[in-house]
């Protein structure tokens, strides 16, 4: 039996990932020609046609779809093979990618990449700014070796490890009456007002919305597109909204035109943690990695 070859199998995916053989060739900086002649050669070799062709892109057919998740398996475990090579003893080496959610990155990151750098001096870090779903869908792959995002992820297919609790407070234009509060509110002060979220798609929208559920407040539709735009839209008087703590230094700070105030009693929050797969050679380390940070 003549067996596929590692690259037909990538610019297999890179197919099913671009939607088209055009797009998929200039992924993988290979010429369109070049691409389909791999394909070609590995549909003979599998007896099926894998992909159904049209002015419109390529569609994979039912047993292209199969092969393709397949296929990501062997990628993903070929690439753990070579990232077993970029251990020194207890010290990673060479390029590491690190996935993080944008709720996270501008606040919590530094800490996570300062843990990193000392205890992996070798070590390349790359990072890529990813909302949940697509970071978990990259770590399946391989394409990043961890994460970093807010947990439960509600999947026992990863590894993962808490670094800290962050709690929520809520965020007031100066003008709004709670603003000259000093005491902690109670969390049923949502129930009167306009709570402003996140667009879909951040995982942050999701906590807050269950939040404004058991305080029985209706979420407005007002929608931010990121933590410094929603922190923008509260000081303009829009709304309010919850932040976590982590937070709070970079987009409620002195001049900033906000006011944050603690919930009394059993504060609102979000568990802050690691994620990585289970078969990934470099476990240890990230466990290790995760008693290491402090968060500040």
């Amino acid at each position: 039996m003549s067996w596929p070859t590692f690259q037909q199998l990538r610019y297999l995916v890179a197919i099913a990932d671009a939607g088209s053989f055009g797009a998929a060739a200039d992924d993988e900086f290979v010429s369109q020609p070049a691409l389909s002649a791999q394909i070609k050669e590995l549909e003979r070799k599998l007896g099926v046609t894998l992909f159904e062709r049209s002015v419109r892109g390529a569609m994979l057919t039912a047993h292209g779809s199969e092969v393709v998740e397949r296929a990501r398996v062997v990628l993903r475990e070929m690439n753990d093979l070579v990232e077993t090579t970029k251990h020194d003893g207890d010290q990673l080496r060479g390029r590491i990618e690190l996935g993080v959610i944008p709720t996270l990155a501008p606040y919590v990151l530094p800490d996570v990449v300062r843990a990193f750098t000392q205890e992996h001096a070798g070590a390349e870090l790359h990072i890529r700014e990813l909302q949940t779903g697509q970071l978990l869908e990259s770590l399946r792959y391989g394409e990043i070796d961890f994460g970093l995002l807010a947990l439960p992820i509600g999947s026992e297919e990863f590894a993962t490890a808490s670094i800290g609790i962050d709690k929520f407070v809520l965020a007031l234009p100066k003008s709004h009456p709670l603003a000259k509060a000093k005491s902690p509110v109670k969390l049923d002060v949502l129930r009167n007002e306009r709570v402003i979220l996140l667009e879909d798609g951040h995982c942050l929208r999701d906590q807050v919305t269950l939040i404004c559920e058991l305080a029985f407040s209706e979420p407005s539709e007002i929608q931010a597109t990121s933590m410094a735009t929603l922190a923008q839209m509260v000081a303009a008087g829009l709304g309010v909204t919850l932040l976590p703590e982590c937070a709070v230094k970079v987009e409620a700070g002195p001049g900033r035109g906000i006011v944050t105030r603690k919930f009394a009693g059993n504060s609102p929050s979000r568990t802050i943690g690691l994620v990585w797969r289970k078969s990934s050679p470099f476990a240890e380390a990230f466990q290790q990695l995760c008693r290491s940070i402090s968060l500040s």
